[in-house]
């Protein structure tokens, strides 16, 4: 049996007086790297709103907010032991649960997807992306109990538990990328809690029996097409393809150096969405005003945040720090591929935002969010 590795929380009392003091302790780098990833995408944001005009040109300012309300959260949540939140945890998956059974019978329906629940003042928020953390923060609890064996089969049913509901629920939206996203978090965590490397091989066969099953019984037809697409890319280049096609033209005709800020042709002319080329699109965006060097310094800056992620994993003084930064940096890591892989041709366009760069408050709110868990975990490292 594994030996105790959880520790016991300061009180409330205890955790108000000592709260500006761990702030001093945070990793000032991880605080560089979001700030950075911030700026370039509030100036991109900036930049598509000006070429586009009309409601575009405010979009900007909408996400300087929600940048600032993520960081009063982020230092809130820094300042809090994050052990806090896993004794709560099962009130955060059951919170999750309800804003998603609420989004399906009074959400907005936007782009053939009920994702929004629209707040008062007109904002809109995304359930699906809050379900993430929602996710994690339970999972990681439950992987670090000591009477969890996950060596053995009957152990793993919580978790399967646990991610099938938001899965379904998120998928009756539908949002198919949000609700693939939960899947390698909950496999990443329960592997480094201790789940055998065998099994991931078992599933993944299992997986590759059913995908034809799943690609033509599960799939929507404009699903199949973005696979196809993406496996054949030649194949439709004027309809299905076309997101994709145009894509790579703006990636590619950054060349070295870029076409310079605000420059930009496939976004200005409209050949990339324009409804989609702040968030799922701006890294096409970046590359072609900016080039081989601006989209490899964000590249290099989104790969520090995962770095980062694992290495406050590694520093955790306890199993459930540990399984928090690592469910974390999975996020992060899949958004990242997902995101710069659809525009680039190494992945299916499933519209996947990119971590502090894309538009959008949700987003914003859940990876800050996720940060000031992080630094939680850092300030409290052993």
């Amino acid at each position: 049996m594994r030996a105790a590795t959880l520790r016991q929380p300061h009180t409330w009392w205890q955790h108000t007086g000592e709260a500006c003091r761990a702030l001093r302790r945070m990793s000032w780098l991880l605080l560089a790297v979001v700030g950075c990833l911030c700026s370039i995408g509030i100036a991109f944001i900036f930049a598509i709103g000006r070429q586009h005009g009309g409601g575009f040109a405010l979009a900007w300012q909408n996400q300087a907010m929600w940048v600032v309300i993520g960081l009063a959260g982020m230092l809130v949540l820094a300042a809090l032991d994050y052990e806090w939140l896993g004794r709560g945890s099962h009130l955060i998956y059951v919170g999750t649960i309800a804003l998603l059974i609420a989004v399906l019978l009074i959400g907005r329906e936007i782009h053939g997807a009920r994702s929004w629940i629209v707040l008062p003042g007109g904002k809109t928020l995304q359930p699906a992306e809050f379900a993430k953390l929602g996710v994690i923060l339970p999972v990681a609890w439950l992987a670090s109990r000591q009477s969890m064996h996950l060596g053995r089969w009957r152990h793993l049913f919580p978790f399967a538990l646990l991610l099938a509901l938001p899965i379904a629920l998120i998928a009756l939206q539908p949002d198919y990328g949000s609700a693939l996203v939960l899947l390698p978090i909950v496999v990443g965590i329960v592997f480094v809690a201790g789940l055998p490397a065998r099994w991931l091989v078992y599933a993944g066969l299992i997986v590759a029996l059913l995908s034809p099953i799943i690609f033509h019984q599960v799939l929507a037809e404009h699903q199949r097409d973005r696979i196809r697409i993406f496996l054949n890319p030649s194949s439709d280049t004027t309809r299905s393809g076309w997101n994709a096609r145009q894509s790579l033209l703006a990636v590619g005709s950054g060349g070295l150096s870029g076409k310079g800020f605000m420059n930009g042709t496939q976004n200005t002319l409209g050949y990339l969405p324009r409804n989609v080329s702040h968030t799922d699109f701006i890294f096409s965006v970046i590359a072609e005003e900016t080039g081989f060097v601006g989209s490899t310094a964000v590249i290099v800056l989104e790969v520090l945040l995962l770095l980062l992620s694992v290495y406050i994993a590694s520093q955790a003084c306890d199993e459930f720090g540990r399984n928090v930064a690592c469910g974390i940096a999975v996020m992060f890591c899949c958004h990242v591929y997902i995101n710069i892989g659809m525009t680039v041709g190494m992945a299916p366009i499933i519209g996947i935002p990119l971590p502090f760069v894309s538009s959008g408050g949700s987003f914003m709110l859940l990876t800050m969010g996720c940060i000031g868990i992080l630094q939680s975990i850092y300030i409290r490292r052993r």
